[in-house]
């Protein structure tokens, strides 16, 4: 994909359509021919004339579609359609040696990886999203939240830093995986390659270099785990995006604030409630991830066809491409647009953090009693006086200022210094400004630039 803007996710539904799908198959038995024309297998001048009549400018697409109707046999029709365009005898060559799900598995797969190099390209931007929202936000001062309460002080950096090194994992994932995934299916009926004999494996090899994929020493149709195991990367990654929306989703409402979606004033919330911003895009995410999620139990299923493979499991792996993969597109497309549209709210972020005040840093005050009065000691000290400042309303430096138990070890301005949160963040500024440059040198390789 020489294009570094990302496609539309329509564009990706299109792949995946009836035409490019048949499309894809008529490349497959092109790019056969061809190559076994440079093997000797078939004529030159076959294979010149198969390319040329490969398209739907030869084809009449209605006619094959009636054709594939009565013959229930896509391939069969595609192939007898084939042949008749071309001129001379060279229809009799067309898919030498080949066999149905050779043709069908290998297009799909083209397709697939194409559709997997715009999905490349949406995760370099949201990598380059969150680098923007880690550097820019290192110092935004926010509150971590453990079982959905209030934790510790941290950045907002810092949390967008956390996203990343989980994206980080996931394009590596995804990259570790792809020579496996994207690779060539041929090698006849069962895979062992008799109908071609001894010229097999260098037909095997030469077919996937021209087709761009790798290929299978032993290319059983039976062998579906590489499918699944992307399948179930993109449920994984289907997870990570649902997780964040959440997140998201949750800090836009009323009682926190802390981040809106920017989306303009055209932008209708409620069809009844005038005042009502409601979400657009993490809602959107958030069902996406879901649908993608639960794709992965077929994915498992439709790896597991009986003996050298069989028809069932075919149309599992055909439906599983045909849905996943625009459904991944655009689930990814809309996490972007979600990142693009956030815009954070600093000062909600600061009043939520004065909800839980010098609470939140009761950790601080702790570590810093400790090596005076012992790390137990301490602990118990400052839970004690968090108990009572949360019965009676006092300040909890106040209370420990007035600890006899503490008297002359430590002074009043020590103790109320250690209760600020925005003095306790711990190395979250450090920590999001480390993971800036990974993200955008990832995002770099994503679109192909070295």
């Amino acid at each position: 994909m020489t294009n570094m803007t990302p496609p539309k996710p329509a564009a990706i539904r299109a792949l995946f359509a009836r035409r490019s799908v048949w499309q894809s198959w008529l490349e497959v038995e092109a790019a056969l021919a061809e190559t076994q024309a440079e093997l000797g297998i078939i004529p030159s001048a076959a294979a010149l004339e198969i390319r040329s009549c490969a398209n739907f400018n030869a084809i009449d697409e209605e006619a094959l579609a009636a054709d594939i109707e009565r013959t229930r046999a896509p391939i069969v029709s595609l192939v007898r359609f084939l042949s008749r365009a071309c001129a001379a005898d060279a229809g009799g060559f067309v898919h030498w040696g080949a066999t149905t799900q050779n043709v069908v598995q290998t297009g799909r797969t083209l397709l697939m990886r194409e559709a997997h190099e715009a999905f490349n390209l949406r995760l370099a931007a949201i990598l380059e999203r969150l680098a923007d929202l880690a550097e820019t936000q290192g110092h935004t001062v926010t509150v971590a939240r453990t079982n959905i309460r209030h934790a510790l002080p941290i950045t907002f950096g810092f949390k967008a830093a956390g996203w990343i090194e989980e994206f980080l994992r996931h394009a590596e994932r995804f990259a570790e995986a792809a020579p496996r995934v994207f690779r060539v299916q041929w090698g006849g009926a069962v895979g062992a390659m008799h109908a071609v004999g001894q010229a097999g494996p260098e037909l095997n090899r030469r077919l996937a270099a021209r087709l761009g994929l790798g290929y299978f020493t032993i290319p059983s149709r039976a062998g579906l785990d590489t499918f699944a195991e992307y399948f179930l990367l993109l449920g994984l990654f289907a997870a990570s995006c649902g997780k964040i929306a959440r997140d998201l989703y949750t800090m836009l409402a009323d009682e926190f604030g802390e981040v809106i979606e920017d989306l303009g004033d055209e932008v209708i919330g409620s069809s009844t409630m005038p005042h009502k911003v409601n979400s657009k895009i993490a809602v959107h995410v958030i069902a996406l991830a879901a649908r993608l999620r639960a794709q992965v139990p077929l994915a498992l299923d439709m790896m597991q066809p009986s003996f050298e493979g069989d028809g069932a499991h075919n149309q599992m792996l055909s439906a599983l491409i045909d849905q996943a993969c625009p459904l991944a597109y655009e689930m990814i497309a809309q996490m972007d647009e979600l990142l693009a549209s956030i815009r954070i709210q600093p000062e909600r972020m600061k009043s939520n953090l004065e909800m839980s005040g010098e609470f939140m840093a009761s950790e601080n005050a702790m570590m810093t009693l400790a090596p005076l009065i012992g790390r137990t000691e301490a602990h118990d000290v400052v839970h004690h006086a968090v108990s009572e400042a949360a019965r009676t309303g006092a300040r909890l430096s106040d209370i420990l200022c007035a600890d006899a138990s503490l008297a002359g070890k430590v002074s009043a301005q020590t103790i109320t210094e250690s209760l600020d949160p925005a003095r306790y963040t711990g190395l979250s500024a450090q920590l999001a400004q480390a993971l800036v440059a990974p993200a955008r040198l990832q995002a770099a390789l994503l679109r192909g630039k070295n």
